[in-house]
């Protein structure tokens, strides 16, 4: 791709492959997992031989702003190779390639931690949750069936939903997305074992869109179908 710019900022992450970019007059080698960062109108050129893919993650106005509103942001093009932007980048691309509809509330948070190149310090132990972060949580656990959005999270806490992002994945090592899944399929299994819903009622009472997405879920975090679930707990399959 000859030198062109984007309207739009973007990070690009490689996904497959290696390919190669040009950005001023420093050239980069983008191997599976390498993350870059591109503001709106930066010149640059790409190299992308068969069998090489890359994933692009247009940044638009409103997010930009919205990270604004919390502190400086990402400004400079480049790779951004840092242990915590590593981190934040697998958990982008878990969440596209999960595509639910928690995945939306995950990319944002995401997204906007890596706009502001945060820089992941962990959680000392023993240190106590803040209570705005324990309301968030009891929220979650009220309405993991419902379709919360992070600026709705924000507001109930009277944070900003960088803040609000950075500190519950710092926190409790996941995204709030993920953290809704695991909810979501606990409550399943309790239901699975102590009711006799069908699938598809208790899929759709525990906040899936449908029952596939429900197994999909609920093989990936137990490592079994939630049919096979029922009936080991039943006692009618191998232990």
């Amino acid at each position: 791709m000859p030198r062109h710019s984007h309207e739009h900022a973007e990070f690009a992450c490689g996904l497959e492959g290696v390919h190669w970019s040009l950005l001023g007059n420093r050239g980069y080698t983008c191997r599976p997992g390498t993350l870059r960062f591109l503001p709106a109108g930066e010149p640059h050129e790409n190299y992308f031989p068969k069998g090489a893919r890359c994933l692009r993650i247009e940044l638009r106005t409103p997010i930009l702003d919205r990270a604004r509103e919390h502190g400086a942001v990402l400004r400079t093009p480049g790779e951004l190779a840092t242990p915590a932007a590593a981190l934040l980048s697998r958990l982008l691309l878990k969440e596209f390639r999960q595509n639910d509809d928690l995945s939306a509330l995950s990319i944002e948070g995401l997204s906007l931690q890596l706009l502001e190149a945060c820089s992941g310090e962990p959680a000392w132990p023993g240190e106590l949750l803040p209570q705005w972060l324990g309301r968030i949580r009891e929220m979650l656990h009220e309405e993991s069936a419902s379709r919360l959005t992070l600026a709705e999270l924000g507001r109930s806490a009277g944070r900003h939903p960088v803040q609000v992002c950075r500190q519950f994945h710092r926190r409790f090592r996941c995204t709030i997305g993920e953290y809704v899944r695991r909810l979501r399929v606990g409550r399943a299994q309790s239901l699975l074992t102590r009711s006799e819903l069908s699938l598809a009622e208790i899929a759709l009472a525990c906040g899936f869109s449908d029952q596939s997405h429900f197994t999909r879920a609920f093989r990936r975090l137990t490592g079994m179908p939630p049919r096979q679930y029922r009936m080991r707990s039943d006692g009618r399959g191998p232990g």
